[in-house]
């Protein structure tokens, strides 16, 4: 994947990745990229598969809106308490994936099977369920970002973190990967 070369180009791309990959539909998930002072965020109620620069919004460090025309995507507070834990992350996707959500969902946790799950998330953690956009799940988060780059939200869904944002794109993209492999390998020792 070559990287776009603005930070809102970055975040289109991975955005239309996103969708292409199957990772989020309709309005569901949202994308953030750290700068020095502010964060560049997706905005609330807006399809990934048409998302444009002009949607893009700014907010400072408290979430105070800073630049741009529609409102902030409503896991802001999640993405601040992300950054805030980890100073080291300078990208976060947050994504409904249909077979990691299923094991979010559930309330399962996954194994790490690929050499790449291995080294990269080898213990994902649940985070316990509270409502979407709420102080209470964001602080979760946050708290669980602090020692892991992909976490389950049991019956949400899940968020990656990375130094940029290809990074945490790639870990959405393993750990869906991951879960499938974990619910095919379920079904086959059922045999």
């Amino acid at each position: 994947m070559k990287k776009a070369a603005t930070p809102n180009a970055q975040i289109i791309q991975i955005c239309r990745d996103l969708h292409t990959r199957g990772l989020v539909s309709a309005y569901g998930g949202n994308v953030s990229l750290r700068m020095s002072s502010k964060i560049i965020i997706t905005p609330k109620g807006c399809s990934f598969a048409q998302i444009e620069e002009d949607d893009l919004v700014v907010v400072d460090y408290e979430g105070q809106v800073l630049f741009g025309a529609r409102e902030p995507s409503s896991e802001t507070l999640l993405h601040l308490e992300v950054y805030r834990h980890r100073p080291d992350a300078f990208g976060v996707v947050h994504t409904h994936p249909p077979a990691a959500t299923a094991f979010a969902y559930a309330g399962k946790t996954m194994t790490a099977i690929s050499p790449d799950s291995h080294h990269l998330a080898e213990n994902i953690p649940l985070v316990p369920p509270f409502a979407g956009g709420s102080a209470d799940l964001a602080r979760a988060v946050g708290k669980a970002s602090v020692d892991n780059d992909v976490i389950l939200l049991e019956k949400h869904g899940m968020v990656t973190l990375g130094e940029d944002l290809f990074m945490a794109y790639h870990l959405a993209e393993m750990a869906e990967d991951n879960a499938l492999m974990n619910l095919y390998i379920r079904l086959l020792n059922q045999d």
